[in-house]
Order: structure tokens, then C-alpha cells, then sequence
């Protein structure tokens, strides 16, 4: 349990703050610096509990990983694509973007693993990545449902394929770049619509044979040569995004927020706040490997906006904020064929309904479109809950200064899943 707003009044937010460093980013550092020659060294390294699970995974195959958290730091021995036979389990915990990913990494891996998860991955069927894995040539034999535990069995001879998107994932799409990268044959991913693309931005960084415009993915295998790089880790955008909300959503409030990465397939939520006629002002901007600048936004009135599909694959982590933001604008806000965020995100999407309601904040959710009306008052109705969901988590711990009467959080320690310091730092920035 835990209720931040404890003084019975509302906050403004001042000052500034630097994010930790991008997670997803993060993940596919490890996976490309364990599947190099030679040595990786990453900074500004965010050191949660989903990157302590992949790191671990990692080791276990055979990388040697040698972490500083004083220094944000790690330097990772890799293992030139030899992994090591195991004969235990591969436990990933409940971290949904490293079974995506580790899916594609282990197919090209002529041994046996399983990998097994918590009970959120249990209930998640992957039967649409495990499905193209099987074109290519890998073997993989769930015990129910194509959920985890799962029995994997690699391939020295993948055949690439020719993969037309069904939907904007870009956990699929990485796991077939993954594969596709020692395969025996160049693999195409025809794009439905542009997902977010650290993988095949790091993949090329550290020798890959990638070629990328908006319409086809080429993964060309020999071309593929992974040597170990440095690399300094801008700072994650979801992350940001609550410190960008509460902002925007808190009276006197003017933060700024230091080397945030800018990845333009990651930071929809600022061209939606700007349909909302929301501003925010981007300086000192770093055009590297993954982009970064600095952020500053301030308290402002916004708008309804109507988001379309081609947008939300840059928010569909940030959808909990902007159905919070929405409901504090002006106007209506409907968010547009979010079919493949059902197929991704459902649980998310059904928690984020359930929780703003318990404080008076209601939406229509369709089968194509999410409706959220605005100027709505929250009236605190019971105390809430994130169900282990770091996300919304942070979401609620924002909405809580949307009122004078405070409310508990149930299971808030999820947000230790990726910003285990997420308090700490807001309360560095909060002014009664």
C-alpha cells in the first residue's frame, strides 16, 4: 500500500531531473553485446529489475557481465554467438519484452532450452512469433496454449522468410531480426506500420546487415558481423513521460528533464500533446546512435485530439498517461483502431479502465477505438490498485494530485520493475 499525496493538497512540480537510462534500449544492448566479438561497455545503464533478469539470462548462456551500479555501468565479455548447453530452465520472470526477444536469439541456437516466466507470461500466448520462428526452422514445443514454459530448440540452417506485418509489433518484428541475422538467407519484413527501431538501429551499430525504409526490413545475414561497441544510453522516454504529465497537468509547475532519448518511433506522446495544443520546448539535442535532448514543459491547458493508427505504435506504452491527460482536456480525445494494442497490451488496457474509474474517471473502450471525454473531476471512489503493472503504477501516483483527498496504491513496488527510484526523484521536484 502506499499513498503519496499525504498532505491533503495538491503539488506543483519544479525543477529539474535526469531519467534513468532507456530500457528497451537497454535489453537489446545486453542481447547484441552477448552475441558480439569482443567486449561492450555501456553507461548511463539503468539497473532495475527487468534488465537485472535479461543480464542474468545472459550470463547464464555464457556472457561474461560485470555490472557497476555507482557508476551506471557494464561491461559485457561476449560470446561471438556460442551460448552454452543448460540443463535448467531459462526464468524470465514476467518480463514480457525479453521473451520476445530471447525467442529470436535462441532460435538460431542449435541446442535445447526452456525458458519459463511468471503468471502474467504464462497467460500470454506468443503464438504469432513462435508461428514465423517455425517458418524459419526452429523447433519450439509449448506446454499449453504457445505460452511459457516453453521448449526451444535452435537451428544452425534458419531459412530466411518474407514476413508481411499482420500487426504493428515490435516485439515480433525484433524476434524475426534476431533470427533473421544467421539465417542461411536474407529475411524481409514488410511493414504495416513503422513500430519503434532500437533493434535494427543497434543491430547496424554493432555489424549487423540491416537495410531499413518505410515500407520493408532487409535482414541480410552476410553481412552480419557483431563486434563488441560503447555505447552511452540516453534517457527512457516512458519514463519521462509521467514527469512530462504531471507537469503538464499541475498547477505553477516548470520541469526539465536532462538527455532524454528522442527516438522519433518512441515519442508520440509529444505530438500528441501537441494536437492537444500542448507545447514543449527541445534543447541541446544530440543526433548520435539513439538521439537524445533535453525536455522542458510546464503547467498547460490542452485540448481533445483524435489519434490515429498510424500514431499509436509510438505511444502504446504511454496510452495509461494520455487516457489520464485526456480526461483532464477539453473536448473528447479517441484514440483510433487500437486493435493490435488489445493483442498486446489487453491486460493494460483492462487494468487502466478499471483503476481510473475507482477515482471517477470513466472511458468508452470499443473493439477499434478508445473515447475518453474531458473536463472530468476526479471524485475518489475506493482506494486503487496497479496489479503488478509498473505503468500504471507511475500513472496513479501522478492522477494522485488530480485531488485534495488522498487515496492508496495497492502493489506499488511494481514500479521497481524499470524506475525503482521513480518516488524518490518526483519528491525532489514537488512543492506544496
Amino acid at each position: 500500500m502506499f499513498n503519496f499525496n499525504t498532505q491533503s493538497k495538491k503539488y506543483s512540480l519544479n525543477g529539474e531531473i535526469t531519467v534513468p537510462g532507456d530500457k528497451s534500449i537497454a535489453h537489446r544492448a545486453i542481447m547484441f553485446g552477448s552475441l558480439a566479438k569482443g567486449v561492450t561497455q555501456l553507461s548511463n545503464f539503468s539497473f532495475s529489475e527487468d534488465l537485472a533478469t535479461t543480464a542474468r539470462v545472459f550470463k547464464e548462456l555464457g556472457a561474461k557481465i560485470h555490472s557497476e551500479p555507482s557508476t551506471k555501468s557494464m561491461i559485457i565479455k561476449g560470446t561471438n554467438h556460442q551460448f552454452k548447453k543448460l540443463d535448467t530452465p531459462l526464468e524470465i520472470h514476467n518480463v514480457g519484452e525479453l521473451e520476445s526477444l530471447l525467442l529470436g536469439v535462441l532460435a538460431s541456437v542449435p541446442e535445447e532450452y526452456i525458458i519459463d516466466g511468471g503468471d502474467f507470461l504464462k497467460k500470454r500466448p506468443q503464438k504469432n512469433t513462435l508461428r514465423l520462428l517455425s517458418e524459419m526452422g526452429a523447433k519450439y514445443v509449448p506446454v499449453s496454449e504457445e505460452a511459457l514454459p516453453l521448449k526451444i530448440t535452435g537451428s544452425e540452417d534458419l531459412n530466411g522468410i518474407t514476413y508481411q506485418q499482420e500487426i504493428s509489433s515490435a516485439q515480433i518484428k525484433s524476434s524475426l531480426i534476431l533470427a533473421g541475422l544467421y539465417a542461411k538467407s536474407k529475411t524481409k519484413i514488410i511493414r504495416k506500420i513503422p513500430t519503434r527501431n532500437h533493434t535494427e538501429v543497434l543491430a547496424n551499430y554493432f555489424g549487423a546487415g540491416i537495410d531499413m525504409n518505410d515500407k520493408i526490413i532487409t535482414i541480410d545475414p552476410k553481412m552480419t558481423h557483431l563486434k563488441g561497441q560503447s555505447l552511452n544510453i540516453p534517457g527512457d522516454f516512458s519514463s519521462a513521460s509521467f514527469y512530462l504529465v504531471g507537469a503538464m497537468l499541475s498547477k505553477d509547475s516548470k520541469i526539465t528533464l536532462r538527455r532524454v532519448g528522442l527516438n522519433p518511433t518512441r515519442i508520440g506522446l509529444l505530438d500528441v500533446i501537441k494536437q492537444m495544443g500542448g507545447q514543449i520546448e527541445i534543447s541541446n539535442r544530440v543526433d548520435n546512435i539513439e538521439p537524445y535532448g533535453d525536455l522542458t514543459v510546464w503547467n498547460q491547458s490542452l485540448h481533445g485530439t483524435t489519434i490515429t493508427a498510424e500514431k499509436v505504435p509510438s505511444i502504446i506504452d504511454e496510452i495509461p498517461l494520455i487516457a489520464l491527460i485526456a480526461s483532464q482536456a477539453t473536448g473528447k480525445t479517441v484514440i483510433e483502431e487500437v486493435q493490435d494494442v488489445y493483442l498486446q497490451n489487453s491486460e493494460r488496457v483492462r487494468i487502466m479502465r478499471t483503476e481510473l474509474a475507482k477515482l471517477g474517471i470513466v472511458m468508452q473502450i470499443n473493439d477499434d477505438s478508445i473515447v475518453i471525454e474531458g473536463n472530468q473531476q476526479v471524485k475518489v471512489k475506493d482506494d486503487v490498485d496497479s496489479h503488478k503493472d509498473h505503468r500504471i503504477a507511475m500513472m496513479l501516483v501522478i492522477a494522485s494530485n488530480l485531488t485534495k483527498t488522498p487515496f492508496q496504491i495497492k502493489n506499488i513496488e511494481a514500479i521497481d520493475v524499470s524506475y525503482p527510484n521513480f518516488i524518490s526523484d518526483l519528491k525532489k521536484l514537488v512543492n506544496f
